[in-house]
């Protein structure tokens, strides 16, 4: 891809507070000559608080101005979109993704905007499913380019002396929504430690709508009701949460 682009268009690289996509950001800064450039993110009320610091280091390190974006219509909350819904997630993913992040992005993008997402070097197959699906859009995955894994990602953070997001030290291994119902059983039980509030939430939601995040063979099994030793945290975490939601298959342990 050339690193020039015509006067009236648009670079967008999407910054999600994750490590990836700093890095993207940092990389297609420097890749495209053009006045036009927007590093933009789109906000989600469950995403940890620590992400605007982070957000705000990054700006301030690379003096870059991230445009904030979002439905306000639905609070930038994954719990609106839900109750709104009557639905938490199925076999083909969760609503939350698409209400909160692609369909934000569909109506802040402009025919002829080249877009820049953080897909790594390990994710070169959601890389080719977001192509498939999204044919109109002039993509660049500037990481997948340069050959970044997840780890560079990580020390390019470090290296720029910039402190990564509160997620990553608690050990999960993207920055997703503070209890994201990609997340298996032993993901949910790690919430229930660390973030309590968030993992009663999600269990009263859960007995509200009458849907269970987590089942297993003999059917639903709801937080309310998970036994703390269930599951397996590292098995069990979600995929990076991007402008698609991918169903993981889950292993479950009886």
């Amino acid at each position: 891809m050339l690193n020039t682009v015509t006067t009236d268009q648009r670079v967008i690289a999407w910054f999600s507070c994750g490590a990836a996509s700093a890095a993207a950001t940092y990389l297609a800064r420097h890749k495209y000559k053009t006045p036009n450039f927007e590093a933009v993110y789109c906000r989600v009320a469950e995403e940890h608080r620590d992400n605007f610091r982070f957000l705000n280091d990054f700006s301030s390190k690379f003096t870059l101005p991230i445009k904030i974006i979002g439905d306000s219509s639905a609070e930038f909350s994954i719990y609106k979109v839900f109750e709104q819904r009557k639905f938490i997630k199925g076999p083909l993913g969760a609503p939350c993704t698409m209400i909160l992040k692609k369909d934000v992005r569909k109506k802040y993008q402009r025919e002829g905007d080249i877009q820049v997402f953080g897909y790594t070097s390990e994710e070169e197959d959601r890389a080719n499913r977001f192509i498939d699906s999204n044919n109109d859009v002039d993509v660049d995955f500037i990481l997948l380019e340069n050959n970044w894994t997840k780890k560079d990602c990580l020390e390019f953070v470090r290296d720029n002396n910039i402190e990564i997001p509160v997620m990553y030290k608690l050990g999960y291994n993207n920055n997703n929504c503070v209890g994201c119902v990609k997340g298996g059983m032993g993901y949910w039980n790690q919430i229930r430690v660390d973030f309590p509030e968030a993992f009663d939430k999600m269990a009263k939601l859960e007995r509200k709508l009458g849907h269970a995040i987590n089942k297993d063979k003999n059917g639903a099994v709801f937080l309310d009701v998970l036994a703390s030793d269930r599951g397996n945290f590292k098995k069990d975490l979600p995929s990076d949460c991007g402008f698609t939601c991918e169903w993981k298959q889950q292993t479950f342990k009886f």
